[in-house]
């Protein structure tokens, strides 16, 4: 079965929540890999992104993902690098010119800075978000962090590329806040637009990848591993999992967002806003202040 539509992003814009409602959805087969990265995978490959992932390298592989179940109709994944790197709307629209696209956004400060924390909780970065915001531009050192942090906020152009080569209405953006605050809403407008039949949820979108940090050095080295968390993953139930790590991981051994980097951060990003409000059709005003 093959994709007829794209989460591409942005990351920690709520589209792990996207991925699984529609993953429960019974006539919607998404991909076994949440992020298979297959459009974007030799970008990947070429800078050494610090995300220690294997990626389908062939279609024969990339299609392997998607085992469709009696009642599906459609088929999707979810690949939060897509947003980001050139090229890539081309790749997509090549393999599938009637695929439709799901964009989310979210407080561009917010996102850098969530994301930041995500990858800190996984020990995969050490630099203070400060010293990434402030010379992580000009230090070689610094650079991937400042594309994942900062760049990745950037919407506008990244948006433009899917928009100069998909039709509009097979685009679909929404707004982190509109999710958050009227989930059953916004999953209307998703069944609407995919063409599927809207299942009430009962609890809007349950949060997900909600980040905290691990109490002890040992359990946040553990939990770097990649292979120790598809391990936990594969034995242990979602729920099982979330209460061992809300006992072992907590929020108040994250870092902060300082005054001076939010700061720097909004100035960077205001000058875009009225674009991206034509873009969207949204008023967000309140992302600047």
């Amino acid at each position: 079965m093959s994709p007829d539509f794209f989460i591409i992003g942005s990351p920690k814009a709520g589209t792990t929540a996207l991925y699984a409602y529609l993953a429960g959805h019974p006539q919607v087969c998404m991909s076994s890999d949440k992020e298979p990265n297959y459009f974007s995978g030799d970008q990947i490959a070429a800078q050494g992104l610090y995300y220690k992932k294997k990626n389908p390298k062939t279609l024969e592989e990339y299609l392997q993902l998607f085992q469709p179940k009696k009642g599906n109709k459609i088929s999707g994944e979810c690949s939060v690098s897509y947003l980001f790197y050139p090229g890539v709307a081309e790749k997509i629209y090549q393999f599938n010119p009637k695929a439709k696209i799901i964009i989310s956004l979210r407080d561009p400060v917010h996102r850098a800075f969530s994301h930041y924390l995500m990858d800190y909780s996984l020990h995969l970065v050490k630099e203070s978000f400060d010293k990434i915001v402030l010379e992580g531009e000009k230090n070689d050192s610094l650079k991937l962090y400042y594309q994942q942090y900062i760049l990745l906020s950037q919407y506008t152009e990244q948006i433009k590329r899917y928009l100069n080569v998909f039709p509009k209405d097979q685009v679909l953006i929404f707004i982190h806040d509109d999710l958050v605050s009227r989930p059953e809403e916004e999953l209307k407008r998703l069944s609407a637009f995919l063409e599927i039949e809207h299942e009430v949820s009962g609890h809007g979108l349950e949060q997900r990848n909600v980040t905290t940090a691990a109490k002890s050095p040992l359990v946040r080295w553990l939990y770097k591993q990649e292979q120790f968390r598809k391990f936990l993953a594969y034995f242990l139930d979602e729920k099982t999992r979330g209460n061992i790590k809300s006992k072992l991981f907590s929020k108040k051994h994250l870092p902060v967002l300082s005054l001076q980097a939010k700061e720097v951060l909004k100035a960077l990003y205001k000058p875009e806003i009225p674009e991206l409000e034509k873009i969207t059709g949204k008023s967000l005003q309140h992302w600047c202040k």
